[in-house]
Formats: structure tokens, sequence, C-alpha cells
């Protein structure tokens, strides 16, 4: 699986996200507020959050 750089407005449940310190979060839910806020596995230990026009790196599993 290729790491690619998208908007985090473009996340889908299961990516992988890459961050700078090297960890992975794995997308499990999403949320989104108001004036482009966007929330990754709220309320759990890995949450991140973050606008949705800020780009992220992460890995995505090709459909079969």
């Amino acid at each position: 699986m290729p790491k690619i750089r998208i908007p985090a407005d473009d996340f889908q449940i299961g990516d992988l996200v890459h961050l700078a310190d090297g960890r992975t979060v794995e997308i499990r839910h999403i949320e989104r507020g108001e004036k482009g806020l966007i929330t990754v596995n709220p309320g759990d230990p890995d949450q991140l959050q973050g606008r949705v026009w800020e780009h992220v790196t992460i890995t995505r599993e090709e459909a079969p």
C-alpha cells in the first residue's frame, strides 16, 4: 500500500494516518463540525483533530 497525501476531508474509515512522530492512527470514526473542523476517533486515546483542508499522509487499502 503506497502512502498518499490527501486533504483531511477525503478521509475514509480504515485509512491509516501517518503522524510526524512515526506513529499511525487507524480511522474508525469521523465527525465533521463547524467551520471545517474534523475529528477522527473522537473520545479515544488516538483522537486526531484538524481542519478539512489540511493535507495529511495516509495509507489506504486498495479495493480488490
